[in-house]
């Protein structure tokens, strides 16, 4: 009895931690990604990004950045493209919001910077390559071919240093994982019981 309440409390406690992790939902898909805004002034808002994912002509972060900006009335982000314009490569600059804009310091020591960071995914340079789930990653810039989102990714922009990581962790969607975890408590539960 007590292992299978013990399913229960971690089934439900999973499952309500990933449902907070998304206060804000945007989109429409049959695929989820994550969106993390956090400033001094902003706080932290997480945004839950549903979409179709399309392997040949993926999401990067820049349109979740986007799709953020145009669900926000009062948002403004100001970006820089470091890229072609074939190519772009952008870097958020400055993000005004409720009338108070905060820039990225454009000087030595850098500080504070809108920060890309990710989770899951692809990142890098010149290339990206699969990164870690569950743990942010200084990300290369939020543009495809540095950034390619797939389902369960998170990205985030942090207004600090290069270093302090989001203050929300990058969980998994609860689908599989957890569902397979309950379900092996489950099986020990019913064997015990037999």
């Amino acid at each position: 009895m007590k292992l299978k309440t013990l399913a229960a409390l971690a089934l439900a406690s999973a499952l309500t931690t990933a449902a907070h992790a998304a206060s804000i939902i945007l989109g429409s898909g049959a695929d989820t990604a994550y969106f993390v805004l956090e400033s001094p002034n902003i706080g932290t808002r997480t945004y839950e990004i549903h979409f179709t994912h399309n392997a040949s002509d993926p999401l990067d972060g820049w349109d979740l950045i986007q799709m953020v900006d145009s669900h926000e009335s009062d948002l403004s982000v100001e970006a820089f493209n470091f890229g072609s314009e074939e190519a772009p490569n952008w870097f958020v600059n400055a993000i005004t919001w409720n009338s108070v804009t905060e820039t990225s310091v454009s000087e030595a020591p850098f500080e504070p910077f809108w920060a890309h960071w990710v989770s899951g995914g692809q990142a890098g340079f010149p290339t990206a390559s699969p990164v870690a789930s569950n743990t942010w990653t200084s990300g290369s810039g939020p543009s495809s071919p540095y950034r390619v989102v797939e389902p369960g990714s998170w990205d985030a922009l942090k207004y600090s240093d290069f270093v302090t990581t989001p203050t929300v962790t990058p969980i998994p969607e609860p689908s599989m994982g957890i569902l397979a975890f309950a379900g092996g408590l489950l099986l020990v539960v019913r064997r015990r019981r037999r």
